[in-house]
């Protein structure tokens, strides 16, 4: 959140994606921790279009032109993404 704040101006676009099997408990965990950023309910298709999800948590950082940039699989501190980030953001 903290992120998307910090770099939302300068194109960012964080998306959070719910693996849940209902879109149930997405709502109250949304607002119970104020996420600044839009989620989507994801599904197995939309899992084996990212080359699998074998666990969670996992992040991708996506370019401008759409192609993974890189792939985080469980906890991943801010400072990796943040230097991940600033790189994308400079590239035209």
């Amino acid at each position: 959140m903290e992120l998307q704040q910090r770099y939302g101006d300068s194109g960012l676009q964080i998306i959070g994606v719910s693996m849940d099997d209902s879109s149930d408990p997405v709502r109250p965990f949304s607002q119970q921790f104020h996420i600044n950023y839009p989620v989507v309910m994801g599904t197995a298709q939309t899992g084996a279009m990212y080359g699998g999800i074998l666990g969670l948590p996992i992040a991708f950082l996506i370019d401008r032109d759409g192609r993974i940039y890189t792939k985080h699989i469980g906890a991943t501190s801010a400072e990796v993404f943040e230097k991940e980030i600033k790189s994308l953001l400079q590239s035209p």
